[in-house]
């Protein structure tokens, strides 16, 4: 089974996005809210340019055409393996490297929300939506549907029917 080049192209984001993340971490510390804000950029700016490398590529192989389901199907497939990559690291990032970061970020919530007097009701309902910010599957979708939106954008833009003459009609 051959692998498309915009599953290389995710797997070499996922792991600079990896990367990109633990050096933030190391540098920030462990206990750094601002690292979500890091990685979501770097994300971003790797699903831009990887989906739109990866649609260019195809276009380019098919002598410059692509149809819209064509471009769509390379963003989205590129969208998947970068989240499921970050998904995993996701785990393995709170599960083995920042065992307690997730309490720390709670219990922080926890101390501005009492200072803020206000109800357990409501405290409990926060801290219970902040945990699940942290979620792999959380990540896994937010990528996803980020990667779909972009796909569909870089679709409508670099699609290209061939011509007559490259169809042979």
């Amino acid at each position: 089974m051959k692998i498309g080049i915009n599953i290389k192209l995710a797997i070499i984001a996922g792991i600079i996005n990896c990367i990109a993340w633990f050096a933030f971490s190391k540098s920030l510390g462990y206990y750094s809210i601002s690292i979500e804000q890091y990685r979501y950029y770097v994300t971003l700016f790797l699903l831009l340019s990887g989906i739109f490398i990866s649609v260019f590529i195809e276009r380019k192989k098919n002598e410059g055409a692509i149809e819209f389901k064509d471009a769509l199907k390379t963003g989205i497939l590129y969208a998947i393996t970068l989240g499921l990559m970050l998904a995993i690291f996701n785990y393995i990032y709170y599960k083995y490297m920042a065992v307690d970061a997730i309490d720390y970020f709670i219990g922080e919530a926890r101390k501005l929300m009492e200072a803020e007097k206000l109800k357990e009701k409501e405290i409990l309902a926060y801290l219970d939506t902040l945990k699940s910010y942290f979620g792999s599957f959380r990540m896994f979708m937010s990528t996803l549907i980020m990667g779909v939106i972009i796909s569909l954008l870089l679709g409508a833009i670099l699609r290209k029917k061939k011509s007559n003459t490259q169809t042979g009609n």
